[in-house]
């Protein structure tokens, strides 16, 4: 069974009520000594009660001991004046009780102060009087009369001249006497003494000089709050004993545990419950203290209430000037003391029920505990009830800010030390602080590493308001779109599995697609059935899956929604609100930083297809890398397995072999294949089989291909026919055309009939062109006439030097008609110009979307190729988001068809990069198709 307060202590007799229950009915917690002689009886009356509700502490002692000593004629000590200061309900009052009850009833005083260890003996008979200035029996207007009537001296109570200081010697004739002052300041002060105020001034000088005379035995207290320097200056003429209540808080609070708390029933115990919180804080890295042996002595001193809690209070009691509710800490502890005295081993700040001593705080800082008292309630849940730890964070936060709106707070290791227990998690209690106190409640603020309180609404309040009015499927859209625009770096090739709010249009083409899932626990394989197969997609190994890592889902976790839809509605302020508090952009910044980071951290895995179905890896993405990219690198091909699975499919293919559009094409189809990242691992995957022997490329075999073309065949090795040595290959002419060559560009005229047509300049013609009969040559490969040395329809390339040595044959011309045709494609020189050639070598490239064009451009169109002209072609017609963009109203949508041709003749030639640019800036309707045709110069030739 868990220990509380009442098996370590007993409440002190002073505050227990005859049922033995803790009562501050009977507590004595402010004293008046007008009440001294009041004519009913008062509790400052009875001396035996004072004396044994006081501690005596060291400052107690002095005071007893110096005062004791000057009113002992053998004593040498000579200072009789005794200077008390400090805030209201800092113990003045109280202290000058005590003297008076010692003096006044020498023998319980005696008693009391064995009791105490204060060596000293009383006198037999003291003369005393205790004034307090604001309530005397009559109204006085000079301090010689009141002093003198209290003393019982009837010549200082006339009009006549103030008593010197010999005057006060001669009159005391050597018996002991003390005089209590108290509330002088005040009372000095008022208006209607003013006339006064130098003889007031003048006596209470000489008094003080008399107490310092070794021939007269008078002691003196005054109290002061230090708000006259006029009194301050005359006290302090004759070297008094001063003592600054305000400055001695341990012992105030051993005054107030002396009162509160009486038996220790279990003292070892409380020494090991000190040790025990003071170990948890040793274990925490958040709380870091500069000694730990202090503070579980401080704890076992200050039981049952903790030293930080204490000293909380205290300093705030302190800081006010509202006399009635400052000594009301005594009657405060009490309460919070019987509150807690069942219930926990311990009293922490956090315990301090706030909202059930409302009224208390009000009289500190009215304002803050109203808007204290306003987000008490909004931190509730719906049943009035609260999650654990957040009552008493909001108590915490309070007491730290009271005074201090807005300048000072609560910082974690407080928050920590005021609520946290053994077994408690201190991560957990500073989440639920962060999750469910901070930003729920509207006028807490963080400042400097503290939390406070403050009268001005915190925008973070702003948007966690607007954030309740915030749909679940909106916060989820707000998560899809971060995914897809921040940590995939908006690529239009990523896809999500299932959005809210939207359609799913995944294009089906060789692209290929990310489609990611913010679900976890789910069936992957199903899912990926769903997007490919029984979707009857024709491309379906171009698709691969990305969700989330462990079985963590995204689009279910509470703490990641919550946070998208403060996201959601700081987006939401910033576009309806024209002004917002300077540092809305930081909180709104930084819950968006939040949100990235924790559905980063929930990714990721990558599945691909096999013929066995999903094939899980995992995604690491460190830093801020851009998670595309990241993707892209655990789905490339390893180099090993494409080289197998495309020679097994040249060689499945068997003696005929396959084009190598149709082995492309079954890659993007068939699931049990490698998925590609891009065409060219293929094409690599095929160069190096062709270069290492396994299989034959066109006529390449055992050497580098230039390019693949459609229409190349594929053969795997083991159906090439070995022969002893290798049949030339033949190049067959077909006829003739006229070539004509200037200094500029080469243009040519075919003749129908394959005679010879020559073309002859004048001698005003440009560069003195001149016409020559040539010969046309046939593609040994495919039947297309050649282009210079290559075909630009499947890639087959011829040189001089094949011709020269034999290995390349001529028919139907002589082998000199094609030497002179490579011969003017390879030395030209800059007379001969650029060898421009149509691309692709026949018809266009007609594709539905620009997406899918500007993906054919860039595995068709190579890096280092110039383009010279582009024509482009849309056709389609205009819905309802594109009539805008060409200044028609919306009535004409889906009623205007477009066919627009755009021709582009750069001044310089252009680049692939410059192509796609200028594709991806062109407004093109949604529905509609494009057909593309360039004129290129390829791999740099000229």
């Amino acid at each position: 069974m868990t220990k509380t307060i009442s098996d370590f202590v007993e409440p002190s007799d002073e505050i227990q009520a005859e049922d033995g229950s803790i009562s501050a009915d009977g507590l004595l917690d402010e004293v008046s000594l007008y009440n001294l002689y009041d004519e009913r009886d008062s509790p400052e009356q009875d001396a035996e009660r004072i004396l044994d509700i006081t501690y005596p502490t060291e400052t107690l002692k002095a005071i007893i001991q110096n005062a004791v000593n000057k009113l002992d004629s053998s004593s040498d000590l000579t200072e009789g004046t005794h200077v008390i200061g400090g805030e209201f309900g800092s113990g003045k009052s109280h202290i000058e009780l005590v003297v008076y009850h010692l003096l006044n009833s020498p023998k319980l005083g005696q008693k009391w102060l064995n009791s105490c260890g204060i060596d000293v003996t009383l006198p037999d008979e003291t003369r005393t009087a205790a004034l307090q200035m604001f309530n005397l029996e009559q109204e006085y207007d000079r301090l010689s009369e009141a002093v003198g009537d209290y003393l019982g001296v009837d010549e200082w109570a006339d009009d006549s001249d103030l008593p010197t200081v010999h005057d006060i010697r001669d009159t005391l004739d050597g018996k002991p006497t003390v005089v209590l002052i108290d509330e002088f300041e005040r009372w000095f002060g008022m208006a209607n003494r003013s006339e006064y105020k130098d003889d007031n001034l003048a006596f209470l000088q000489n008094l003080l000089e008399a107490a310092g005379r070794d021939d007269t035995q008078l002691c003196v207290f005054v109290s002061l709050l230090y708000e006259s320097d006029d009194v301050q200056a005359i006290t302090q003429r004759t070297n008094p004993f001063t003592y600054d209540l305000s400055s001695r808080r341990d012992e105030k609070i051993e005054f107030i545990l002396h009162r509160l708390v009486g038996e220790r029933l279990d003292a070892e115990g409380i020494s090991d419950l000190a040790r025990e919180y003071t170990d948890v804080y040793r274990q925490n890295d958040q709380i870091q203290l500069d000694d730990y042996h202090d503070m579980q002595q401080r704890i076992d001193d200050f039981y049952p209430f903790h030293p930080a809690m204490l000293t909380l209070l205290m300093d705030k009691y302190s800081e006010q000037r509202i006399s009635s509710d400052a000594r009301g800490l005594l009657k405060f502890l009490t309460e919070i003391l019987k509150d807690n005295f069942e219930s926990v081993n311990l009293v922490l700040t956090g315990d301090v029920n706030v909202h059930s001593y409302v009224n208390r705080f009000q009289y500190i800082d009215s304002e803050l505990v109203g808007k204290y008292t306003n987000d008490y309630y909004r931190v509730q849940n719906a049943d009035d009830s609260f999650d654990d730890h957040v009552e008493e964070l909001l108590n915490i936060t309070l007491l730290y800010s009271l005074a201090r709106g807005g300048e000072s707070g609560a910082n974690k290791r407080q928050m920590l030390m005021g609520s946290m227990r053994k077994e408690m998690n201190a991560h957990e209690i500073i989440q639920t602080f962060q999750e469910k106190v901070y930003g729920t409640a509207w006028h807490i603020h963080r400042l400097n590493g503290e939390y406070a309180f403050d009268t001005d609404e915190n925008p973070t309040a702003r948007i966690n308001k607007k954030a309740e009015d915030i749909h679940k499927h909106d916060a989820i859209h707000r998560i899809e779109s971060l995914v897809k625009d921040d940590l995939f770096d908006g690529h239009n090739s990523v896809f999500i599995l299932d959005p809210v709010n939207t359609e799913r249009d995944i294009p089906d083409n060789k692209n290929l697609k990310i489609v990611v899932s913010l679900a976890a626990k789910r069936n992957y394989d199903d899912d990926f059935k769903m997007l490919t197969t029984e979707a009857e997609r024709e491309w379906n190994n171009t698709l691969v899956l990305v969700t989330p890592e462990k079985r963590s889902s995204i689009d279910s976790n509470t703490g990641i929604i919550e946070l998208a839809r403060k996201v959601v509605s700081g987006e939401q302020l910033k576009r309806e609100e024209s002004t917002l508090p300077a540092d809305f952009d930081d909180i709104h910044e930084q819950n968006f930083q939040n949100l990235r980071d924790r559905v980063r951290d929930k990714f990721g895995t990558v599945h691909t297809s096999t013929d066995r179905g999903l094939f899980p890896q995992d995604l690491s993405v460190s830093g801020n890398a851009d998670f595309y990219s990241a993707t892209l690198e655990v789905v490339r091909p390893d180099s090993s397995q494409l080289r197998n699975e495309v020679s097994e499919a040249v060689e499945n293919a068997g003696e005929s072999g396959i084009q190598y559009q149709y082995l492309r094409n079954d890659f993007y189809r068939t699931m049990s294949y490698t998925t590609l990242t891009e065409e060219g691992d293929l094409q690599d995957a095929i160069k190096s089989l062709c270069r290492d022997g396994e299989i034959q490329v066109g006529s390449y075999f055992e050497e580098t291909p230039r390019t693949i073309g459609s229409d190349t065949e594929l053969v795997h090795e083991s159906f090439i026919e070995e022969e002893e040595g290798e049949e030339p290959r033949t190049i067959t002419a077909v006829g003739t055309k006229t070539k004509s060559v200037s200094s500029g560009v080469t243009s040519q005229s075919a003749s129908e009939s394959g005679s010879t047509s020559a073309v002859e300049e004048d001698e005003s013609g440009s560069s003195g062109s001149v016409s020559r009969e040539v010969s046309v040559f046939e593609c040994p490969q495919c039947g297309e006439e050649l282009s210079g040395s290559e075909c630009d329809n499947c890639g087959f390339e011829v040189s001089a030097s094949e011709v020269e040595d034999g290995s390349v044959t001529v028919e139907g011309a002589s082998t000199e008609d094609l030497l002179t045709q490579l011969g003017d494609e390879t030395e030209g020189g800059e007379d001969s110009g650029p060898n421009v050639r149509p691309h692709p070598p026949m018809g266009t490239m007609a594709e539905r979307t620009i997406p899918d064009l500007i993906d054919r451009v860039d595995r068709e169109i190579k890096l280092d190729w110039s383009i010279h002209s582009v024509d482009l072609v849309v056709t389609g017609s205009l819905g309802g988001d594109d009539v805008g963009q060409f200044g028609l109203s919306e009535e004409y949508a889906d009623s205007v068809e477009i066919d627009e041709t755009f021709s582009v003749e750069p001044d310089e030639p252009m680049r692939k990069t410059d192509l796609t640019n200028f594709l991806m800036d062109l407004v093109v309707p949604e529905n509609a198709s494009v057909e593309l045709s360039l004129k290129v110069v390829k791999d740099g030739e000229s």
